[in-house]
């Protein structure tokens, strides 16, 4: 799954096409994009035809160039609301990752800085997907 939740970001208009999108990496290098799972209990609902309802929960995460220039900061924090609002959208419309059975993919919070160093800084999304397994 996490394969197809990397491919449905190479699409996402917001990304800077010159970043790469690793899983469970990301670089030190500004603009470097990650896709990190995270624990989280899979399943939602149980129903009795033995189907249930699951989750998968992870994080997007990017490198981005970070520092007393507040204009950068603001774009850095304007990527995360856009991020946001291409997710909403899509979930809208019905464009979600190529998963059997996916109902949607939300953000679970607003993207935020998690880590800084003096030139860059580790800026994260926490996301969602829930899909019906037989």
């Amino acid at each position: 799954m996490i394969d197809k939740i990397r491919k449905y970001f190479i699409d996402c208009p917001c990304l800077d096409k010159n970043g790469r999108i690793g899983v469970d990496y990301l670089g030190s290098d500004s603009v470097d994009y990650s896709i990190e799972q995270t624990p989280v209990s899979p399943i939602i609902k149980k129903y009795r035809d033995g189907g249930s309802l699951r989750q998968l929960s992870f994080i997007l995460a990017s490198r981005q160039a970070w520092g007393a220039d507040v204009i950068n900061n603001l774009l850095n924090c304007k990527l995360y609301n856009d991020i946001e609002a291409w997710i909403e959208d899509n979930n809208d419309n019905g464009i979600l990752p190529e998963i059997n059975g996916i109902e949607s993919i939300e953000c679970t919070s607003t993207g935020y800085a998690y880590q800084v160093s003096e030139l860059t800084a580790r800026y994260q999304i926490p996301m969602r997907i829930t899909y019906y397994k037989d």
